[in-house]
């Protein structure tokens, strides 16, 4: 999951034209595709109201008044999971799971909440998030099995969980946390709620994100290093030495990671070679492929065959955005641009 962190904000924009494909909406979740073909699942937002499209047909699940967003999806045989937020009648986030369209609040709405990633393993539904203390204008990070909230204890002040994966018997959560007298957050996991740090205040927290890969567990953070608010990202497996991506240029941050045939693939936005500008790009074992122009933002990867699917957005000169996805460098259009258009989670299924 990639939920942009709380504590650090930094704006991006993609300028650079893509092909359109076709979009619709829909409310329910009817296969329309061909028996043998890619099935394209995308989950974001448009408008500010939570949405997968289906290879482009859009499904809404922030039904409420309320503006809603989706942050992580899983898709397990013909069901479709998200998890999002929504805002309530009250103006609270109330953190969200969906099983094929059907919603399900994860707290009340007594108190800001956040839903941010999704993981399956068997029968159990795992869900990383964070909820406000009660009381107070910080945060708790914890998950969710079954409904059921399990926290993650941390004597930090704000600590919120973006992305949770399970092997065997094994939880681990990845997140960041900041102590009151701290200037900045630090990343860190939770492996069955024993945390250990990846990164320390010398850098600003910014993304993370967590995959698995047959038993083996793969993370990926992004940092601010220095005043300029440029970002360095790392990735490591099985918790070893982490590897610093090294490309040549002075931006690299990551938003995203995916394994296929021990290749490890990272979304993110990078600078162009002997340039501030900064475009949509991903890594394949730290080699960069470029995407986008100047300010293009990708936020969500899957390998299918040998098929690399990006996600993203892009701004519009009319000031909104639109949510696109790249197939092997080639852009796709799955929004109009009219509203807030964002892909955040792309998954390619057969």
């Amino acid at each position: 999951m990639n939920i942009r962190s709380l504590f650090y904000t930094s704006s991006i924009i993609l300028l650079a034209g893509v092909t359109s494909i076709q979009c619709s909406s829909s409310d329910d979740n009817d296969d329309t595709s061909n028996p043998g073909e890619s099935i394209v699942y995308a989950a974001g937002r448009e408008g500010y109201k939570a949405k997968y499209w289906k290879n482009g047909t859009a499904v809404l699940l922030g039904k409420g008044a309320g503006s809603s967003d989706v942050t992580g999806m899983v898709i397990i045989g013909n069901d479709v999971h998200n998890v999002g937020y929504e805002i309530n009648s009250e103006g609270k986030y109330v953190a969200k799971y969906w099983k094929n369209g059907v919603s399900t609040d994860l707290t009340d709405g007594s108190r800001d909440a956040y839903a941010n990633d999704i993981f399956i393993s068997g029968n159990d539904v795992y869900i990383a998030g964070q909820e406000m203390k009660p009381g107070e204008t910080t945060y708790a990070a914890k998950y969710w099995k079954n409904g059921i909230a399990v926290d993650l204890i941390d004597e930090a002040q704000n600590v919120i969980a973006t992305g949770i994966a399970v092997t065997g018997n094994d939880v681990y959560v990845i997140g960041e946390r900041r102590m009151q007298n701290w200037l900045t957050p630090v990343i860190c996991f939770w492996k069955n709620g024993q945390r250990t740090d990846l990164s320390d205040q010398t850098t600003t927290a910014d993304d993370q994100d967590i995959t698995v890969a047959g038993s083996d567990v793969y993370m990926m953070w992004s940092v601010v290093y220095n005043t300029s608010g440029q970002l360095q990202t790392r990735y490591s497996k099985n918790m070893a030495t982490p590897t610093l991506i090294q490309d040549g240029t002075s931006y690299a941050g990551g938003t995203s990671i995916a394994v296929k045939d021990n290749d490890v693939y990272i979304a993110g936005t990078g600078n162009l070679p002997n340039s501030q500008s900064l475009v949509s790009k991903y890594w394949k074992n730290g080699s960069p492929a470029t995407l986008g122009s100047d300010g293009s933002a990708a936020l969500s990867l899957d390998v299918s065959d040998n098929d690399i699917y990006v996600a993203g957005y892009q701004q519009t000169q009319s000031g909104g955005s639109e949510a696109v996805f790249w197939k092997n460098g080639t852009a796709h259009q799955i929004t109009s641009g009219t509203g807030s258009g964002m892909i955040r989670k792309i998954i390619v299924k057969h």
